[in-house]
């Protein structure tokens, strides 16, 4: 038996903050062939951040820390990846993301989820150690996720998905409240059979597949 572990994190980036978790265990099978006995996996995320708001929008650049890494809190390697997204279409087009712990003015990248549009220049993914992004116009059903490319040991994290987060706004008009929405799931590194996949790209589309 079979089910996915997700985990909601939503986070108002305005001077309101609100964060949403939301938990369920996902089950994974394993075989011992000398008793038959069949024992569970448990695949356990957290989302971790270190968020630093700010006191409210203003006209220009709003640059704000956030810090975002997953950690595995589970008991078997496990692939990860994450639905990142703004609750605002039109903020998403004005957002930028950055994981340089500096926040340099050159470091930050388009948030936006597609690859096609005069708004979509570089991708977060870029630069983000690990991280891969499968844009939302992509057609394969991994569209939509950032996906870590390697697998992630019980009690480990990934790399930072994004350290930075930063809202132009051109005029008073622009200021909004708005959220930042993330999602979190993982599955086992090996199939039913209990080889190893080798990538996340052939792991999440075979359990893609069966679900």
């Amino acid at each position: 038996m079979k089910k996915k572990k997700k985990l909601i994190a939503i986070l108002s980036a305005s001077a309101a903050v609100l964060v949403v978790g939301l938990i369920v265990w996902a089950f994974f099978t394993s075989a011992d062939q000398k008793t038959n006995s069949i024992t569970p996996g448990e695949n356990i995320l957290q989302i971790s951040e270190d968020y630093v708001p700010i006191a409210q929008q203003e006209q220009g650049d709003n640059v704000y820390k956030k810090e975002v890494r997953i950690v595995n809190q589970g008991n078997t390697d496990c692939y990860i990846r994450v639905y990142a997204d703004f609750s605002n279409s039109d903020v998403r087009s004005r957002s930028y993301l950055s994981n340089d712990p500096e926040a340099a003015a050159g470091s930050f990248y388009s948030a936006e989820r597609s690859t096609t549009g005069d708004t979509y220049i570089a991708h977060l993914s870029e630069t983000a150690p690990h991280w891969e992004f499968v844009a939302d116009d992509s057609a394969t059903p991994l569209a939509g996720y950032y996906y870590y490319t390697e697998p992630v040991a019980p009690g480990a994290s990934t790399e930072p998905l994004f350290t930075y987060v930063k809202t132009t706004n051109a005029t008073d008009a622009d200021i909004t409240q708005y959220d930042i929405m993330l999602y979190s799931e993982s599955i086992q590194v090996t199939d039913l059979s209990g080889e190893a996949y080798g990538t996340y790209a052939l792991a999440w589309t075979d359990v893609l597949s069966r679900s």
